[in-house]
């Protein structure tokens, strides 16, 4: 209590000197949390844009195939259309073939790379940004990297939305450290908590690259929407678990600092663990629902980190949770209903 009185009364208006690391770090997560957000962003809008163009430049190249028949006379036009026939079979047949090519299919799956490791993918690469879907998921294979660079791909896809939807949720805990900790030492002890909380969720981002691999090692073929209503169903299912309830607890429970010496670091990391595993623990499976996702992907980036940070802020986490539960169970019912009519 002393020392929260005491980094409380260092960070009044008449001293903001004593405020200088607190203040510095809490910028660089906002800013890292902005920028994650913009670089999101501006992929989804590349890759709408790219796949319009993309689109736009086949049916051109199908009508001037179409009027140079026409200027070389009858026998010149069923020769001209049938080659226009086949290439133009041929050209569906790719474009079907070319995953990501429609703005949809690998948007906001930062695993398509990693779980493809296929570098025919990249057909397509000189669309928009390189085929790059929402959260830049297909960059590695529409490169034409190998199948490491598609995991290493993914790998940096899934940090940008850790960074821009579950760092957000994590800065109440960072002013408790800050709060708890001594001026001297209170920048460093935010980096310490930041880092270890961002180390957890990369950890669990490897072992859904590694079941991605696995999974397409095994050969078997889900078609993708009905893969994402099952993400969303399921996420809707954990909201309402006991398990989610004690996790979220968990994640509003605070941990005691010790205020000098090697114990204050280890207490931060101590309390920087316990408070990651929880927040995996309680929001994994909307961050699986948006690993998956195929359409409306920054909709759905948006609603998972309203959701998440709601939880945390919120005086009833539990009436937080519920309402969670009931806009993912929507959202699967509505992504089921489009993909049956």
């Amino acid at each position: 209590m002393i020392v929260a009185l005491r980094a409380f009364a260092g960070c009044l208006w008449w001293r903001p000197s004593a405020c200088r690391g607190e203040r510095s770090m809490t910028a660089a997560l906002l800013a890292a949390i902005a920028v994650a957000w913009v670089v999101l962003v501006v992929m989804a809008v590349s890759a709408a844009s790219g796949a319009g163009h993309g689109m736009s430049g086949m049916s051109g190249m199908g009508m001037s195939g179409m009027g140079m028949s026409g200027a070389g006379g009858a026998a010149g036009m069923s020769g001209m259309s049938r080659m226009s026939g086949a290439s133009g079979a041929a050209a569906l047949r790719g474009l079907s073939d070319t995953r990501g090519m429609d703005g949809t299919g690998d948007m906001g799956n930062p695993f398509a790379a990693a779980g493809r490791g296929d570098p025919s993918a990249h057909s397509m690469s000189g669309m928009g940004t390189g085929g790059m879907g929402m959260s830049g998921i297909g960059v590695g294979a529409s490169m034409g990297a190998d199948a490491s660079m598609g995991v290493g791909a993914s790998m940096v896809m899934w940090a940008l939305m850790v960074v821009a939807m579950m760092l957000p949720t994590a800065l109440p805990a960072v002013r408790h450290v800050a709060a708890n900790t001594l001026r001297r030492r209170r920048g460093r002890a935010m980096g310490t908590f930041a880092a270890v909380y961002l180390l957890v969720w990369l950890a669990f981002g490897v072992v859904l690259v590694i079941a991605a691999r696995a999974w397409t090692g095994v050969g078997v073929r889900v078609d993708r929407t009905l893969l994402t209503v099952a993400a969303l169903g399921l996420a809707a299912a954990w909201q309402l678990s006991l398990p989610k309830r004690r996790a979220l607890r968990d994640c509003h429970r605070p941990s005691p600092l010790p205020p000098v010496g090697r114990r204050a670091t280890a207490g931060v990391l101590r309390f920087g663990l316990r408070n990651s595993t929880a927040c995996v623990r309680s929001c994994w499976a909307m961050m699986l629902a948006m690993a998956v996702a195929t359409t409306a992907t920054t909709f759905w980036m948006v609603a998972i980190t309203g959701l998440a940070l709601t939880e945390k802020l919120a005086l009833k986490p539990r009436q937080a949770t519920r309402a969670g539960a009931v806009v993912l169970a929507a959202g699967s019912v509505a992504l089921a209903a489009s993909a049956v009519l």
